[in-house]
């Protein structure tokens, strides 16, 4: 199956909306770290938080690439990566900001991939 082009992947509704919560937390750890630099060295609970939703909604969106069009994980985390890139230059800041950011951080369980038999629950690993 060929990778599916940059319109394709704005048009689909789910990526869509996994792409949007990644963007719209990354625009609030950039504002984060403009207010206090020091945060970069020594990152708050808010900021982890923040950063660890991000790593859970992009890994949730390349799992999601990978499994629609049969890609490895390298080819989805670069789809993905010029999905955010598009969105972050193409897309206003204000409208952005209209995701609540509470809402990015909240990860809907049923998002979540169901725990193995024996397995605790726990989020996907991160994408690096």
């Amino acid at each position: 199956m060929p990778l599916p082009r940059m319109r394709q992947l704005r048009r689909d509704k789910t990526l869509f909306g996994l792409a949007m919560n990644a963007v719209r937390l990354h625009l609030e750890e950039h504002d984060r770290l403009a207010q206090q630099p020091q945060l970069r060295e020594e990152p708050d609970d808010i900021l982890r938080l923040i950063q660890q939703s991000i790593d859970q909604w992009v890994g949730l969106a390349t799992s999601y690439l990978m499994g629609k069009f049969r890609c490895s994980t390298t080819q989805a985390m670069e789809l993905l990566g010029e999905l955010l890139a598009d969105m972050k230059a193409g897309i206003p800041v204000g409208e952005l900001r209209q995701v609540p950011f509470q809402h990015a951080l909240a990860l809907p369980r049923e998002l979540l991939a169901e725990p193995a038999p024996g397995q605790p629950d726990q989020p996907p690993a991160a994408a690096e």
